[in-house]
């Protein structure tokens, strides 16, 4: 049976690999870090161990990652997140017993190489700095979001104007939260009510990041019902001005847009998710048709037409994760491996791992062809690092999940494995 989602955030992660400790945070300073996350975790008792930490640990030069994951149980009721420090994104496992846990969905956000990076915690609502000193963590301030009207967390997203200021978007409480990051204050508070669809009970932030647009920043906005069986025939652009702090919207030509990949001469292409065909695929009338559309590098508006991807790549498809040279990957329910019956649900087909693998060239959608990889459930969340692409490789009940590294030579390629599903990654140093 496959598992029922009970949240969005579980329903759009509802796709194996063994996980053993070989890479991530030493006993040592995995204590250390969860002293510091104290507050927030509600731990007692820690103290220092006499042993050595594993030779493994992350060196004190060289690049220096945060990774966080989620790890949900049998009924997607309940959810635990993971930190480690790690040194490289390409190899190696991780193991919980070296990772530090924090009860409740947990992001992590930063600017690349800042020496810093942030925690929010959807449990205690509350977001955390955390410096790095000669490679361990030290928290250096804290915030907490329930005096703002924050009841719960969903979708949040920060979004970075330098590394001393950035702006926490939480559209369940309709406001973006100015952050003073140097004092750790909370600076003013920005309205985003006039942001949201008008037709969706709730509003999702796209899953990828704000990307760069002329002088500003865009992401894309879509909506659902609140048992999340039907989603909005339209989505929203969301610009961001960084140097005035000012959101603005202009609307989609269709709805679901939850992903992004930046062509190279600077055009950005949109696309609905595997969630979003799985529920048209159920419930036609309950779900936009799956679409991808272009914001062209000189324009301020999204292109009035757009590509119908069930149309083109011959079945329900979702998706987009950055390739190389102008190429993206897209994810494409088999037929053969999946079908609908009498009863089945959109957490059935989105969670069944029978989706594949198709390369298309973002200029020339119908160029699309399948590619000889192993195939996935539909769940998809994109990383951009070092100016590389990342997707997770999660198995079907999104117990373990493997990066794969989707730009660059030889892409795709495997590389960290670890265990629940990947749910965010910093380049501190």
């Amino acid at each position: 049976m496959k598992p029922q989602c009970n949240s969005h955030e579980s329903s759009v992660l509802c796709g194996s690999v063994e996980c053993s400790p070989v890479r991530g945070l030493g006993w040592k300073q995995g204590s250390v870090l969860v002293c510091v996350l104290a507050s927030v975790v509600g731990s007692t008792g820690c103290g220092d161990s006499t042993e050595d930490p594993p030779s493994n640990n992350p060196s004190a030069q060289g690049p220096l990652y945060a990774v966080t994951s989620r790890i949900f149980n049998s009924d997607f009721s309940d959810t635990t997140s993971f930190v480690w420090l790690i040194d490289d994104l390409d190899s190696g496992r991780l193991d919980t017993a070296e990772a530090i846990e924090l009860p409740g969905g947990a992001s992590i956000w930063g600017v690349a190489e800042a020496g810093v990076f942030y925690v929010v915690s959807a449990e205690e609502l509350t977001l955390t700095k955390l410096e790095i000193e000669e490679g361990r963590p030290k928290e250096a301030g804290r915030i907490g979001l329930t005096g703002q009207g924050v009841t719960f967390l969903l979708s949040e997203r920060m979004v970075f104007d330098g590394p001393d200021r950035a702006f926490l978007l939480d559209l369940n409480s309709a406001q973006a939260l100015e952050l003073d990051l140097a004092q750790m204050e909370i600076a003013r508070t920005v309205d985003l009510s006039t942001v949201l669809l008008g037709s969706a009970e709730l509003n999702f932030l796209a899953e990828t990041k704000f990307r760069q647009h002329g002088d500003r920043l865009v992401t894309s906005i879509y909506g659902t019902s609140t048992d999340y069986g039907s989603v909005a025939v339209e989505s929203n652009l969301l610009f961001f001005d960084p140097a005035a702090g000012t959101f603005t919207v202009d609307s989609a030509p269709c709805g679901g847009l939850n992903y992004s990949v930046l062509a190279p001469n600077g055009d950005i292409y949109f696309a609905s998710d595997t969630y979003v065909a799985s529920v048209h695929l159920i419930t036609a009338e309950g779900s936009p048709p799956p679409c991808m559309v272009r914001l062209a590098r000189d324009s301020r508006q999204a292109d009035s037409t757009f590509v119908s991807m069930n149309d083109v790549l011959g079945g329900p498809a979702g998706g987009l994760i950055p390739g190389s040279d102008g190429s993206a990957y897209v994810r494409v329910l088999d037929a053969n491996l999946y079908s609908p019956g009498p009863g089945s649900t959109y957490q059935e087909a989105f969670s069944a791992a029978a989706w594949q693998t198709w390369r298309l060239d973002l200029d020339d959608p119908m160029s699309a062809e399948r590619i000889d990889r192993e195939p996935l459930a539909g769940g998809i969340k994109v990383f951009e690092v070092d100016g590389h692409g990342y997707e997770n490789e999660s198995t079907a009940n999104f117990s373990s999940t493997t990066l794969i590294r989707t730009t660059g030579s030889n892409a795709p390629v495997r590389g960290l494995e670890m265990p629940g599903t990947t749910w965010g990654i910093v380049r501190v140093r």
